[in-house]
């Protein structure tokens, strides 16, 4: 894997998807399409063939991205990331202004709404997927800990 060094506007994405999460560096103007490249090559650069059972795909066109319906609350599910049609108005000489959904401009996490440190599903497309169907396991608290929360409020109610 070929790394790239890093710049100051550089952000970090969190790709997720069933409990793997992959951190990548990108532009906030790279291309979505570059994206899909850096985090195909990242997977098999990792030796990971199949990721819960889904085959890892040739190319990186078959990735498709999802983002989270509220992002402080990610287990609410995943939306298919699409990438916003700015509507142009005209200006007094009759000109169109504005991004139109095919620009560059778009294309890229910053226009696609993205911030720095975002979480991004990822699935691979394949016929009988349900496109709503997204398998990312995001870990509670009680998950990584158990219940010792509890324990020490029942402990703190025992000594008093």
């Amino acid at each position: 894997m070929v790394s790239k060094a890093s710049t100051s506007q550089d952000w970090t994405l969190r790709f997720k998807q069933h409990k793997t999460t992959v951190l990548l560096l990108v532009s906030p103007n790279q291309s979505i399409g570059s994206i899909k490249s850096e985090l195909l090559e990242a997977l098999k650069a990792t030796g990971i063939h199949d990721i819960n059972g889904c085959v890892l795909p040739a190319k990186a066109d078959d990735i498709i991205f999802g983002i989270p319906v509220d992002n402080n609350k990610p287990n609410q599910g995943w939306v298919v990331l699409e990438i916003p049609e700015i509507d142009g108005h005209k200006d007094p000489g009759g000109k169109v202004k504005g991004v139109r959904k095919s620009s560059v401009l778009n294309a890229s996490p910053l226009g696609a709404g993205l911030k720095d440190g975002a979480m991004v599903a990822f699935k691979f497309r394949e016929e009988d997927v349900d496109s709503d169907d997204w398998d990312v396991m995001i870990p509670s608290y009680d998950d990584e800990y158990g219940s010792q929360a509890g324990s020490q409020e029942e402990l703190s109610v025992a000594e008093t």
